[in-house]
């Protein structure tokens, strides 16, 4: 029998992440699977109402994940009668695995998670009143989206629940004006307006207030969407938040509250559309007067995880779109962090963001053991590695280890060459991030990328190019 579950009272990114975890239960059970019906609010009414998954997204593009994974789907009308499943559980399943696809980074980008949000798309009508709201927005001179998480919900949430596990140092419930200030601190005199994102009917006060406060004290000139649509077209906040969604994907910078599933899931939907990590999102959330720069798809949570270079997989060195995309994986062993595993699939493999690891963000993070591994098609790949106290280890084939683990022995140094004929043709080409230098050591075909005097190493890109 089908399953399908109830519609649940939750947010717009809620519902996503419920939908994520249907799929996957279909895919695990072999079931077939009913999109499920979307929940609006009407805060003019304090009412709650249901609608067809296909009056607000296009049922075809996500048919096209379906088929491509075998997941089976029927229209509703096909089964009068599915059997509803527990909402909330496959909520808290399609966060895991949405958590699973942050931490995987641009390796993620051909799994089923990000699929399921890349063809995720609005109807043509919500679309293109989107549009029509972004040109009107470009008209005014507006080119950033600021998530004010200000909302009387918000701070229930904030004092009640957060505490439980965010640290008190961390600014998930600033006021309206150090959210803005903090966004004007970082992006400077070019920041001059803003597109706020919010829920409008639940501010803790008017926007109008907000936006005189605003503009006196930091010359900053707030726009809201109900500044531009009519009442009846925001009648529900389902409508509201889409809008505020697809507007926020089409802005040059965004800035939002990373503890709020909204702000990761505009991170995300961008790298699901586009297959690279965006470059202008930002969290206000971090404690200090800056925004913090997201260097991850979206999915993570904490601050400082969401921050982290470490989660970037930013390549030290030029890629090319012809540069040979072998699918070997890398486990290195980090000081603090334990083993740290980038596997790509080996299906799809992927240029610089897979093997290429930063912990630079933290000095204490040093590798201290790396380990390859491929399957048996793949070319025949040996390593070593040096330590602090200069001992070097043998040239080592996939699959074994080199260094060492929780004895405090930090790597200096790493070489890696290719074996066989695939030596003949390829380059293999390889860079380091070491502690004190400035930039990324480069070596290849076996030399010693390491540094003098010995530094511990923080980092590793690796690289094949056609010779």
């Amino acid at each position: 029998m089908a399953i399908s579950y109830p519609a649940l009272a939750a947010g717009l990114s809620n519902q996503k992440i419920a939908l994520i975890g249907l799929i996957y239960k279909a895919l695990r059970d072999n079931r077939p699977l009913i999109l499920p019906q979307f929940m609006a609010y009407h805060p003019h009414h304090g009412q709650h109402t249901t609608c067809a998954f296909n009056q607000i997204y296009q049922t075809a593009e996500l048919e096209t994940v379906l088929n491509a994974f075998g997941i089976p789907y029927v229209p509703p009308a096909a089964v009068p009668e599915p059997e509803m499943v527990d909402g909330w559980q496959c909520f808290w399943e399609g966060a895991d695995r949405w958590g699973e696809a942050g931490r995987a980074g641009q390796a993620a980008w051909p799994g089923l998670c990000a699929q399921i949000i890349r063809f995720l798309r609005p109807t043509p009508l919500v679309g293109e009143l989107a549009e029509k709201l972004y040109a009107k927005l470009l008209a005014c001179g507006v080119h950033h989206a600021l998530q004010l998480r200000i909302e009387q919900d918000w701070q229930g949430y904030s004092a009640e629940v957060l505490p439980n596990f965010a640290p008190q140092t961390e600014d998930y419930n600033l006021p309206f004006m150090e959210i803005v200030q903090k966004a004007k601190t970082t992006w400077g005199p070019d920041f001059k307006t803003a597109y706020v994102l919010c829920d409008e009917e639940c501010l803790p006060t008017s926007k109008e207030t907000i936006r005189a406060h605003t503009k006196a004290e930091l010359g900053i000139d707030l726009f809201w969407k109900s500044d531009f649509l009519p009442a009846s077209t925001l009648g529900s906040n389902l409508v509201s938040s889409m809008l505020d969604f697809e507007v926020a994907l089409k802005m040059p910078a965004f800035a939002g509250n990373s503890r709020s599933t909204f702000c990761g899931f505009v991170a995300f939907e961008i790298f699901c559309r586009t297959g690279a990590r965006p470059q202008n999102q930002f969290i206000y959330n971090l404690a200090g007067p800056r925004l913090g720069h997201r260097q991850d798809t979206g999915p993570l949570m904490a601050p400082h995880e969401a921050t982290d270079s470490l989660n970037a997989h930013t390549p030290f060195m030029p890629t090319q779109p012809h540069d040979i995309r072998w699918p070997f994986s890398l486990t290195a062993h980090v000081a603090t962090l334990g083993d740290i595993t980038l596997t790509p699939d080996p299906a799809v493999p992927l240029q610089h963001g897979t093997l290429c690891l930063d912990t630079s963000a933290n000095a204490l993070r040093a590798f201290e053991g790396l380990q390859f591994d491929g399957n048996p098609f793949l070319p025949d790949l040996e390593y070593r590695v040096q330590n602090h106290t200069g001992h070097q280890t043998e040239w080592a084939p996939l699959g074994t280890f080199c260094g060492s683990r929780g004895q405090g022995l930090p790597l200096t140094g790493f070489a890696i060459r290719l074996k066989g004929p695939a030596a003949l043709t390829t380059t293999c080409l390889y860079a380091g991030r070491f502690m004190g230098a400035p930039a990324p050591v480069t070596a290849q075909n076996g030399q010693w990328c390491r540094t003098t005097p010995p530094q511990n190493l923080l980092g590793l890109h690796l690289v094949f190019k056609p010779t």
